[in-house]
């Protein structure tokens, strides 16, 4: 048993012989872990099937007399199973609930300050992975509910203070907390200044050694090569790369395209980014917020933190940020 958990077991709820009773029948309600019913959940018995309504409740019918393995879905992803027992003088109700629902909504809550720990109120928190805007109240906290089960990345800006991203993992059913301290910029709030670093981050430490050793695969686009360009968008970073075209929706942000026409994966700072419908890559990252672009045309080269159980095929860009 997988996930779920039987509740009630399995009751007795009819006591008249089969033949006088409709054809044998499954019936039952799942939730999830907090008891709140899940609607539109498939629920199925080899090639039989039914969907869960918006109480919980399903049917499963016709099934066979015997013991039975029912099997539970949610978005196309086995979430679970149970077995029950249909026999000729009952007919079987089984109630079971989610433990572990891997498709299940997650919540992000978190708190943004400054070096001296003083709350930032309302300050725009990004969670870039997922294309959701919030801000801070007046305390700096901030919650963004209804996020998928996965890692996300979240960009925080002010005016006056270094952008910052952090990484929120939300694989674990009760959420993530983050604790965000954003830098001011050296000795003004506004205008441009370059901060040099002596010491590369972690998380660039595989850009960094791709850009001191190429491998001829895929195309290196360096800090200082973004900043000698001065791109008014991201996307003006790919004019004219060969096996790259740069489409714009409606409101001039560009989508990435490869050989064919395909949409070409998307990885900021190792995690792979789902595209939504309409959105644009000028949406999730600025280029001042660039340190390096990885650009590859095919699987050829890929390095292994940017396949990410990915069919790469169409092409692969990994943008890296400060």
């Amino acid at each position: 048993m997988r996930h779920l958990r039987t509740v009630l077991g399995l009751l007795c709820l009819a006591t008249l012989p089969l033949a006088a009773q409709d054809t044998p029948s499954l019936r039952g309600t799942i939730r999830d872990s907090t008891g709140r019913p899940l609607p539109r959940v498939e629920v199925s018995h080899k090639s039989v099937r039914t969907l869960s309504d918006g109480q919980g409740n399903f049917r499963l019918t016709p099934v066979p007399l015997g013991r039975i393995l029912v099997k539970f879905a949610r978005n196309g992803q086995l979430i679970g199973e149970v077995e029950a027992n249909v026999t000729s003088d009952t007919m079987p109700d089984v109630s079971v609930e989610v433990t572990n629902d891997p498709t299940e909504p997650r919540t992000l809550r978190g708190t943004v300050v400054d070096e001296a720990g003083k709350p930032l109120a309302d300050l725009s928190v990004d969670v870039v992975s997922a294309l959701v805007e919030t801000k801070t109240d007046s305390a700096g906290r901030f919650v963004v509910q209804n996020l998928r089960p996965q890692r996300h990345i979240v960009r925080v800006r002010r005016v006056g203070y270094q952008p910052t991203y952090a990484f929120a993992d939300l694989n674990d059913a009760s959420g993530a907390r983050l604790r965000i301290v954003l830098r001011q910029f050296a000795g003004q709030n506004l205008g441009l200044v370059v901060v040099r670093a002596d010491r590369v981050p972690a998380r660039l430490a595989g850009f960094a050694s791709r850009a001191a050793r190429p491998s001829g695969w895929g195309r290196i686009i360096t800090e200082a090569e973004i900043r000698q360009r001065s791109p008014t968008f991201t996307s003006d970073l790919f004019l004219g790369l060969a096996g790259v075209r740069v489409v714009r929706n409606g409101f001039g942000s560009g989508t990435l395209l490869g050989r064919g026409n395909c949409r070409i994966a998307l990885f900021i700072n190792g995690i792979h980014v789902q595209a939504r419908s309409g959105s644009g890559l000028d949406e999730l990252v600025t280029p001042q917020d660039l340190a390096g672009i990885e650009v590859y045309n095919g699987i050829g080269g890929v390095p292994a933190e940017l396949i990410g159980g990915l069919s790469n095929d169409c092409g692969t860009v990994a943008l890296w940020t400060k």
